[in-house]
């Protein structure tokens, strides 16, 4: 049982990275046959305006799944259904599906704002959008990338270790900002070579979601950490380097 336990979990994991790899590629319109501006044949054909508000709603699917399978109350639910060795594991696997889904029924809207492939400035815009990913890849592993992704706590079952209390701490870029991760991600959503009115559309949804979400990540931490996550946001600006120091969580 253990042993299944511990391939589930590495399947959840390659799920996982599968679907963000694909992500990366189809935001970013490249090498993939379904991209943000070319559809696959299972998204419905829409006008413009329709598209937008069945775009949105695949967003706010994405981001309700997110955001309610991380709140510790439904955990606590959902533990006594999934074994709390690959809970995490559970997360990312659905978090792959819902994942796959929009980018499966996400219904372009092609009409381009600008177009620099090709130029200096569109290589150059590449490149940032690269380097956010980098960010976000980097700091998972700056905290605890197998903590994070669910193979950490399927390993402790399956040799019956001792699970290990996460300590809080703040290496390298979590100095800079409290989730570099999605400061990263933010990068990526606004490094366009070529934008559209559906990847600009994304680009929004995706940035609204990152912060609401955020804010309600930081709710969560504060409650876990007290004041020393308080006292952390005195110091340390949410997303963004260096603008004005949030001193309270709401």
């Amino acid at each position: 049982m253990r042993a299944l336990l511990m391939i589930y979990s590495i399947c959840c994991y390659l799920a996982g990275v599968a679907a963000l790899v694909f992500l990366i590629l189809f935001m970013a319109d490249w090498w993939v046959p379904v991209t943000v501006n070319s559809g696959s044949a299972y998204a419905p054909q829409l006008s413009p305006l329709l598209a937008m508000g069945w775009n949105t709603l695949l967003v706010l699917l994405w981001g309700l799944q997110h955001s309610v399978m991380a709140d510790p109350a439904f955990k606590k639910f959902w533990v006594r259904i999934v074994p709390p060795a690959v809970e995490r594991s559970t997360y990312v696997l659905t978090v792959a599906i819902v994942t796959f889904a929009i980018i499966l029924l996400w219904c372009p809207i092609p009409h381009m704002l600008w177009q620099t492939s090709g130029s200096v400035l569109g290589y150059t815009l590449s490149g940032v959008y690269v380097f956010g990913w980098v960010v976000v890849l980097v700091s998972t592993f700056l905290i605890n990338h197998w903590h994070l992704f669910g193979l950490q706590q399927a390993y402790q079952q399956v040799r019956n270790l001792p699970s290990k209390e996460s300590s809080f701490v703040t290496p390298l870029l979590y100095k800079l900002v409290r989730h570099p991760m999605m400061t990263g991600v933010l990068i990526s959503l606004w490094a366009v070579a070529d934008m559209s009115w559906g990847r600009l559309l994304f680009a929004v949804l995706m940035t609204v979601y990152v912060y609401l979400g955020t804010r309600h990540e930081e709710k969560t931490l504060t409650a876990e950490l007290g004041e020393k996550y308080q006292e952390y946001c005195k110091t340390t600006p949410m997303l963004v380097p260096g603008v004005p120091k949030i001193r309270r969580v709401n």
